[in-house]
Formats: C-alpha cells, structure tokens, sequence
C-alpha cells in the first residue's frame, strides 16, 4: 500500500514538474538566469520572508502544517516545511500520529497586473516519525518510532489581502492522505 503511495506520489511529481517547464520560457537560458540573478548578491538584496500556517484535512489523515521560507523571487519561495498527522484507522481501530519535516519549494502563477490573486504550487518532501499509537497497535501497518518517508504536493489558489497578506486553499495528495487545505500567509 505504501509503495503504491509513494509511485503515485513520484507520478505526479513528474507531472508537475512537466506541467511547471511547459509554462516557462521556450528559452531555457533565461530560466537558468531567472535563477542564477535570484542567488546572486543583487539578487539576495530582494529576498523577503515568507510564513504559512495551514490545517490539512482528508480521508484518514488530517493535522496542522507550517511552513517558513525565503521568497526568492515574485515567482518562487524555498524553505522548511513541518506536519502533524493524525492518521485514522477504523478497522483496527488505531490512531496513528506522526510528525513530518521537509524541504519545500512554492511556485506562484500571477493572475493579473497587481498579483491579488495567483495559482500555485507546493512541493515538500522529507521524512516523518510515528510518536504515538491508540488503539490496537500491533494491528496496524505502523509502529511506534518509525520513520517514513514523507511528501506532500499541495497545489491552490491565492488570494492576497493586504500586503504579502494572503488566504489560500486547494487540494493536498501526499504519502498520507488525499484531502484538502486552507491556510493564512504572510
């Protein structure tokens, strides 16, 4: 089941990030320099923080995330991206909880001249530990103390209040659930 997970996980990966070089310049020069001035010393001068704090909710699984990162550009924020899971599982029945940590890249798509509101793109990936089983633990596929392996793609939309100021909301597939998100920025 978790190997079925993590292909479909990787599955999509692949088709976002084919989906994410279609939209970029048919010159990919200019994406390598898009990056290259994003990391040069003029480019650092323009870097800003940037802070979400979202609530995740699916079939089995839901939890709080955070995340805090550095905008890179008007386009791309990279940073640490941390999970609390809550995992259902009824037929045992067990709750399964789980921390995740993770490296995560955002990608925004502007919608309009004054960018109030943009698609965009999440990816994390990085590992989870299980600190805590209820129920009939040696029922369940966990146990406590493992480590897993841990991704989430959470794709959306952002509507930008006040300044960098913003709600957004989409879907959520990760290694854990299928569900939804909704989150505050700043």
């Amino acid at each position: 089941m978790r190997y079925t997970k993590i292909a479909a996980l990787l599955s999509m990966l692949m088709v976002t990030v084919s989906l994410q070089a279609q939209t970029m310049s048919d010159d990919s020069r200019s994406w390598a320099e898009g990056w290259k001035y994003a990391f040069s010393k003029e480019g650092r001068q323009n870097w800003k923080p940037e802070f979400t704090a979202r609530y995740y909710a699916g079939f089995v699984t839901e939890g709080p995330a955070v995340t805090g990162g550095v905008r890179i550009d008007d386009k791309r924020t990279l940073g640490l991206m941390v999970w609390q899971g809550k995992t259902w599982i009824d037929a045992v029945p067990a709750s399964v909880y789980s921390i995740s940590a993770g490296l995560y890249m955002r990608r925004y798509f502007h919608l309009g001249q004054k960018d109030i509101v943009a698609l965009y793109c999440d990816l994390a990936i990085g590992a989870g530990y299980v600190y805590k089983i209820d129920g009939t633990a040696d029922s369940t596929q966990y146990s406590k103390g493992e480590v897993l392996f841990a991704a989430a793609l959470q794709p959306g939309i952002r509507f930008r209040l006040w300044k960098n100021l913003h709600l957004f909301l989409g879907p959520t597939l990760s290694t854990n659930t299928v569900g939804l998100h909704l989150g505050v920025g700043f």
